[in-house]
């Protein structure tokens, strides 16, 4: 299956020594991790998709292939057409449904998102990818009152083409790639 993927690419990531990327690379990466502004859900459907949605987001459905049962390291891999981890590090911890095992499917909409490092596990999740595209993430940060939280502004999503990571200075950047695994 040929899919084009975006990858989020933080400016934090390159900040920490990863390189500036430019339309027309080949690079390797040794993971895609994933994320959700809320949990998975159980589903009956067997199958791994991954359909692309707005603002980088897409809906899968994907098997659960790994669950960490160590509470120090807790993450989680899906499949929804590539394997992707998830760790606790973030605010809903792992995005799965109580209960969930390896072998259930789950569906939802995540992001997906070059990390700077993973737990360890016992999966390959290397890839090498294409980058055909980068959109520079333009969208302006408001606090909200209600919890006096700093969000990216939902209702103005604001991206610019451009020919490099090194083009734009942005908080984040959209990879749009092509996954050149067999």
């Amino acid at each position: 299956m040929h899919i084009d993927w975006d990858l989020h690419y933080s400016r934090w990531v390159i900040n920490d020594g990863e390189p500036e990327l430019h339309v027309g690379d080949v690079f390797d990466w040794f993971a895609v991790s994933f994320w959700s502004d809320s949990p998975l859900i159980p589903t009956a459907e067997r199958t791994r998709t991954a359909v692309a949605i707005a603002d980088g987001c897409y809906r899968v459905n994907a098997e659960v292939t790994y669950l960490s049962h160590d509470p120090k390291q807790a993450a989680c891999i899906i499949d929804f057409g590539i394997k992707a981890i998830s760790e606790a590090g973030g605010i809903l911890g792992i995005p799965l449904p109580l209960g969930c095992q390896e072998g259930d499917y789950v569906t939802g909409e995540v992001r997906l998102e070059l990390p700077l490092c993973t737990t360890v596990h016992p999966h390959n999740l290397h890839h090498r990818w294409r980058v055909n595209r980068i959109s520079a993430d333009l969208t302006s940060y408001v606090q909200h009152s209600a919890d006096r939280v700093v969000r990216r502004d939902g209702s103005q999503f604001l991206y610019k083409d451009v020919a490099g990571t090194d083009s734009v200075q942005a908080t984040k950047y959209l990879l749009h790639c092509s996954d050149l695994n067999p």
